[in-house]
């Protein structure tokens, strides 16, 4: 009688001992994160249709013939359309450009240019030139070939400033990250291009600043595209 109480005592024991192993087994499976509830990235550049943004633009043209400069000023103005497909892109989003140059004139169509967002990176597609501006997971690399994707050589960019905030003059963005897509500093050339996106809102500020340094005089253009305004859709 003993026996059979111990039995019986013991695959209780048994019974209880496996049920706890199996609710921590679920307990881990359900803690590890999912590719869906990590954050890669994607929201550095929101690309929905319906977005609308708003830039101030300020760009200086240097000659080094006449020894002088020539100042713009413009509003350009992107609105995110609707996805397209190509004989030689893959699905892509068209972004309606359009410019003024004050309040009291009406929009006049500019360019459209074309984005495509996949799982690896955010490419860029301009006057035919394909650039890959960001890559994901965001932060995982420090830099690549911004030309990977065309035929004009290497050009490296570098991730700079992740999750820190950007001050354009005028706002504070938090949670930004810089890319910096070319630098050089020398006796014959000052380039500086840089692009800076926010989480949740895309590029804010954009700077293309090519300089020729000759000695018959400096030539070439200084370029400020900074967000003033924005609509989510």
């Amino acid at each position: 009688m003993n026996l059979k109480i111990e039995h019986k005592y013991s695959l209780k024991t048994l019974s209880c001992a496996l049920l706890l192993v199996l609710l921590a087994l679920a307990a881990c499976k359900k803690a590890e994160p999912t590719e869906s509830s990590i954050d890669l990235g994607y929201n550095f550049f929101p690309s929905d249709s319906g977005l609308v943004k708003y830039y101030a633009v300020d760009s200086i043209a240097f000659s080094d013939i006449s020894h002088s400069s020539d100042t713009f000023h413009f509003f350009l103005k992107e609105e995110f359309a609707g996805l397209i497909s190509g004989q030689t892109l893959q699905y892509h989003r068209e972004i309606l450009r359009s410019v003024r140059t004050d309040s009291s004139q009406n929009w006049q169509a500019r360019s459209t240019v074309f984005t495509i967002l996949n799982k690896n990176n955010l490419e860029w597609v301009e006057d035919n030139i394909r650039q890959v501006k960001l890559t994901f997971p965001i932060g995982n690399v420090l830099s690549w070939n911004g030309n990977q994707t065309n035929n004009l050589g290497r050009k490296t960019f570098l991730l700079q400033n992740l999750h820190q905030a950007y001050n354009n003059g005028d706002t504070i963005f938090n949670d930004c990250v810089s890319i910096q897509e070319a630098l050089a500093n020398n006796a014959v050339e000052e380039i500086f291009i840089r692009s800076v996106y926010c989480k949740g809102i895309g590029l804010i500020d954009f700077t293309n600043n090519n300089l020729n340094t000759q000695l018959t005089g400096v030539s070439g253009y200084k370029i400020r595209q900074k967000l003033i305004y924005y609509q989510l859709p």
